[in-house]
């Protein structure tokens, strides 16, 4: 039996305390305990009249991305996870994947980048190595497509999404979990399902403090925002719609004072407050179609006041203009 809470439920109107008293920073977003004006005034803009738009680096379907606690990013693509450098007024993108695949999320714990590939592999390789490189480090069974994927806050776990849909498989919606070895952060130790999700499109996940989020669909829902507790025995709590989003939602991540969520099939990037309703958003095809990822910036590559933005593109094209790049936008001055 599969029970579902909406807004109207005394848990959903607990989630505000529930997500105050996590007590750690989001996995995808930096976290200060500050007044919101200085939240504001540190803020990437959200919508069309405050932004500047610029193409930062070319990525081949292009996917995800994710911040070091250094401030490093990692992208993800459709043939290889870089590091953006940057030499001067000047970006660049470094390959970091010692093969070609078809990356998709990414996570880091315990000093170790993580990507997931649609082929059901997991790579990983150390931060702290010179050149860093990241190879295949285990095999999933059971997965259709392994996409989005975040860490437990102490880096022993990984969860895995399978979803939403893959070329050359059925379906098999879930999230899976992935237990690390305790001395050895390159080696996983077994595969099981954390929380199935028959008849579901999930997409996206990320993680703060001991709540999980994740991105789905379910008919005749297009997309919705979702919180699942992560109870004191590991396994999954009863999970809750948090938002019913307007469009296809790819990945997002987790903001001081929201979430930062991308619309696929429209081009577009909205902002949630934490309680799931939406209070800002850009213009639909301001970005290509097939926008995945969306991440503030972090110093010292960016500003806080900047936005990343991951723009795919086509599925399976990696040559045209139409996505294939990580955008920024910049917050502009508004007269």
């Amino acid at each position: 039996m599969r029970i579902r809470i909406f807004f109207g439920s005394p848990l959903v109107l607990l989630l505000p305390a529930l997500i105050a008293c996590t007590g750690e920073e989001p996995v995808a977003g930096t976290t200060t305990r500050t007044n919101v004006s200085s939240i504001e005034q540190n803020s990437p803009c959200f919508n069309n009249t405050c932004a500047s738009l610029q193409e930062l680096l070319t990525v081949p379907d292009a996917e995800n991305m994710i911040f070091s606690n250094d401030g490093r990013l990692f992208v993800s693509g459709g043939q290889s996870v870089v590091e953006v450098v940057k030499n001067g007024d000047d970006f660049a993108a470094q390959t970091v994947s010692s093969g070609v695949c078809n990356f998709t999320g990414l996570a880091i714990a315990r000093n170790t980048l993580y990507a997931n590939c649609g082929d059901g592999t997991l790579w990983a390789g150390a931060l702290n190595k010179s050149p860093m490189t990241i190879t295949p480090v285990f095999n999933y069974t059971g997965m259709a497509l392994a996409n989005g994927l975040t860490s437990s806050a102490d880096g022993q776990t990984l969860y895995a999404v399978d979803g939403p849909l893959a070329a050359t498989a059925l379906p098999s919606p879930k999230i899976v979990k992935l237990a690390i070895a305790a001395n050895n952060p390159l080696q996983v130790d077994n595969q099981t399902t954390w929380l199935d999700l028959a008849g579901r499109f999930p997409n996206g996940i990320q993680r703060r403090g001991q709540l999980l989020y994740f991105t789905d669909s379910e008919i005749p829902n297009l997309g919705r925002l979702n919180v699942v507790p992560i109870r004191t025995d590991g396994s999954a709590g009863m999970p809750l719609v948090l938002a019913s989003l307007q469009s296809l939602p790819d990945d997002f991540s987790i903001l001081s004072d929201g979430f930062a969520v991308t619309y696929f099939l429209t081009g577009q990037v909205i902002k949630l407050n934490f309680q799931g309703a939406q209070v800002d958003g850009f213009n639909p095809l301001t970005f290509s179609t097939g926008t995945s990822q969306v991440m503030q910036g972090r110093p010292p590559l960016f500003s806080s006041t900047d936005l990343l933005v991951t723009e795919k593109g086509i599925l399976g094209e990696q040559s045209s203009p139409i996505g294939n790049k990580l955008t920024v936008v910049r917050k502009a001055t508004v007269d």
